[in-house]
């Protein structure tokens, strides 16, 4: 009997970690639901940001891509102004020497009009200084033989050189 008795409180033991074990088992598939149901809304969500994503990221190119074409435009734009300084810059540097000639050609116009009265011919008052009888400046005296400034027709080289020519044949 004592075998029996033993094997009976075995039997209890057992019925009752039996129902611990179910207990636990209900727990854990209680908690396995609850996962499964999270684990379905986190791909659900992780659906829902991945199109974002991929919408977002559509739009970023496009962006990108306007972007890209629009500094492109700017580059071409600021080349063509780049090539029309450059024009600018040398035009400014031809007439800065069509001024210089002007000035002589005004010179010219206002000292040695001969009393003509035209277009193209000013008269003007020329100031003289007190101790001399003519005034010039090397860069406003024209020679009336070669065209060249600095220099007056009787001393042109050319013209010395090319009387010295024709006396020697």
């Amino acid at each position: 009997m004592l075998h029996v008795l033993e094997l009976k409180r075995d039997v209890r033991v057992l019925e009752h970690e039996n129902k611990i074990l179910k207990s636990e088992k209900i727990e854990c598939d209680m908690r396995t639901l609850v996962l499964q149901k999270d684990l379905a809304k986190l791909k659900e969500t992780l659906s829902m940001k991945e199109e974002a994503f991929v919408i977002d990221f559509a739009k970023l190119e496009k962006e990108f891509l306007k972007s890209k074409q629009k500094v492109e435009s700017l580059l071409v734009e600021n080349n063509k102004l780049v090539d029309k300084l450059k024009q600018i810059e040398s035009d400014l540097a031809a007439n800065k020497c069509w001024n210089r000639s002007s000035q002589a050609l005004n010179w010219l116009n206002t000292h040695h009009s001969r009393g003509r009265k035209d277009l193209g011919f000013e008269k003007t008052h020329t100031v003289y200084a007190k101790y001399r009888k003519y005034v010039g400046l090397h860069e406003n005296i024209v020679c009336f033989h070669c065209g060249k400034t600095g220099h007056y027709r009787y001393t042109c080289l050319s013209r010395n050189m090319s009387k010295k020519e024709t006396w020697s044949m």
